[in-house]
């Protein structure tokens, strides 16, 4: 009888085991819809003229904790191209990587765009905060259509922009002055961007440190912004 309940002990602990290794290197089938649920509620949103459907399959990548979708898009012409999305395998199910759009950019249009918008973005910003030495942007456009970068240009996703500043001895209350007054002149312009950092840069022992300060165009800043 004890033998019965060791081999029984032993046969749920190998069971469990195996359970726990699939879903190691295959993902959490729950996890997994609710990240193809994320996906098509992107796609709609985002692609509403695209004829697509979603493989039923998807690829787990344990080391970044995505499921890789592939979306298959059909063509008038009966050409189909197959794009792989990866959505976070983790609540909000972010999706972290999309080669539709990627496969979309015209980068000479794009690299023109990024020059100008960060020059007049850098222009803009140093009218209230002369501390900033650069801006850095990711303008992405699928054609040449916008013969040049204005606030008012929406792009297929909005942009990211990212500044630098000499920190020297400035206190965290001066940096949240500062971001917040960055912040209010990308929002005057009602430039289209989702998130803006401002690195605040300083030297120590030869190193170089950054403290950040990210925000969204609707954030409200809090000295727990300054990290």
């Amino acid at each position: 009888m004890k033998k019965k309940v060791i081999y029984g002990g032993i046969a749920t602990l190998l069971i469990a085991a195996v359970v726990f290794a699939y879903i190691q290197m295959s993902g959490n089938p729950f996890e997994k819809n609710r990240a193809k649920e994320s996906l098509e509620s992107f796609l709609v949103q985002t692609y509403p003229d695209m004829d697509y459907e979603i493989d039923r399959s998807a690829e787990y990548g344990w080391t970044d904790g995505t499921f890789r979708f592939s979306v298959v898009e059909k063509e008038p012409i009966g050409v189909e191209t197959t794009y792989l999305i990866y959505v976070s395998a983790f609540e909000p199910y972010e999706i972290l990587g999309d080669t539709i759009h990627a496969s979309k950019i015209d980068k000479a249009a794009s690299e023109k765009l990024n020059e100008e918008a960060q020059q007049y973005i850098l222009a803009l910003l140093q009218e209230k905060v002369p501390e900033i030495d650069g801006v850095s942007t990711d303008v992405e456009v699928y054609s040449n259509e916008a013969a040049e970068w204005a606030p008012q240009l929406k792009t297929p996703k909005p942009i990211l922009i990212m500044m630098v500043i000499e920190k020297g001895d400035l206190t965290n209350e001066q940096i949240l002055e500062q971001s917040n007054a960055i912040q209010q002149q990308l929002n005057g312009e009602s430039i289209d961007y989702y998130l803006a950092e401002v690195g605040y840069q300083s030297i120590v022992d030869g190193e170089e440190i950054y403290n950040y300060v990210s925000f969204a165009p609707e954030q409200e800043l809090t000295i727990d912004d300054v990290k």
